[in-house]
């Protein structure tokens, strides 16, 4: 069998996420409605900011929105963009009217970048060094990504027109994920697997997608073609991934916090666990939202629920 990765065609096929499906297909409604008016040249999508916890579906939504829209999209990571000059030529890449500039973690923008792309996004003109008058780009759309929408600047944020808030998903919703994304690739799965797998989730669907194809493996592994739970068990044994889905770093983390009895520090867990400040801030989000650790000016401490959680892991 020819495993190909699944692709999403329409919204209707979007799992969760109602409220931000709703605004995108009523942004769609409009956008089709103005362009039969005024044709395609006078019409561009609304820019559009897409903010929400990593893995819950941005870059899938970008990508059907260029489907939607019948045209290109041009993918960067904010990091990549260092400064005027680079934001400027990736603009120039937009010679056609209605492609899609899609930046991810556009928050990571510096200042000095965000006021350029957002000069742009308004008037479509960029200064270019030497050049006495301003270049003009044709109509195009905006999509950022971020995890952190206040990071920018207000005047940034103000450009765009569509904020779409994308949110963890329920524990039922990931259970559908999982199970469409298991058919679409032609993959047999039986229900006490989906559970199990959503059940470590943590509603992100990319840790799900994860250890969905790890399961697999492990399925195939053993000359299988259907994944049962003793396939899920085998595969979180020797991963070592615990009942929340979380990884040995990740526990070795919440032991820290055991063991010190007390409210630790960022840059003492950074030290302990050899990991940059920013790593550790980027998995405690989930940590906090399933109540297993508390953060206050002091550092960091182990609920009663984070210690029942390390008392089943280890039971």
């Amino acid at each position: 069998m020819h495993e190909t990765e699944p692709i999403l065609t329409s919204l209707s096929q979007v799992v969760g996420q109602t409220r931000a499906v709703r605004v995108l297909q009523t942004a769609f409604d409009a956008y089709w409605h103005e362009r039969s008016k005024h044709g395609e040249e006078n019409v561009s999508f609304p820019h559009l900011l897409m903010a929400g916890p990593g893995g819950t579906g941005k870059t899938t939504l970008s990508e059907l929105v260029a489907r939607e829209l019948c045209t290109e999209v041009h993918v960067e990571l904010a990091n990549n963009i260092g400064n005027v000059s680079q934001m400027q030529g990736l603009l120039m890449m937009l010679d056609k009217p209605g492609q899609i500039l899609f930046i991810d973690e556009i928050a990571e923008l510096n200042e000095t970048v965000q006021i350029c792309l957002y000069r742009a996004t308004e008037d479509r003109k960029l200064f270019l060094g030497g050049k006495k008058k301003p270049v003009t780009l044709p109509p195009f759309t905006l999509i950022g990504a971020t995890t952190h929408e206040y990071m920018l600047t207000t005047s940034s944020r103000d450009r765009f027109k569509i904020l779409l808030r994308l949110t963890h998903y329920s524990s039922d919703e990931m259970a559908v994920l999982i199970e469409q994304r298991a058919k679409r690739l032609g993959w047999g799965i039986d229900p006490k697997s989906i559970h199990e797998l959503a059940k470590r989730s943590r509603g992100v669907p990319r840790l799900a997608v994860r250890m969905l194809e790890a399961a697999k493996r492990s399925c195939s592994a053993n000359g299988c073609d259907f994944i049962e739970p003793r396939h899920i068990k085998e595969m979180t044994e020797m991963e070592g991934i615990d009942a929340l889905g979380f990884d040995p770093v990740e526990q070795s983390y919440l032991n820290l916090l055991k063991q010190h009895q007390g409210p630790v520090r960022l840059n003492v867990l950074a030290t302990h666990l050899g990991l940059p400040r920013q790593s550790i801030e980027m998995f405690e989000g989930d940590f906090i939202r399933l109540g297993l650790i508390t953060k206050n000016e002091k550092g960091r401490c182990l609920t009663p629920a984070g210690h029942e959680h390390l008392k089943a892991n280890t039971a």
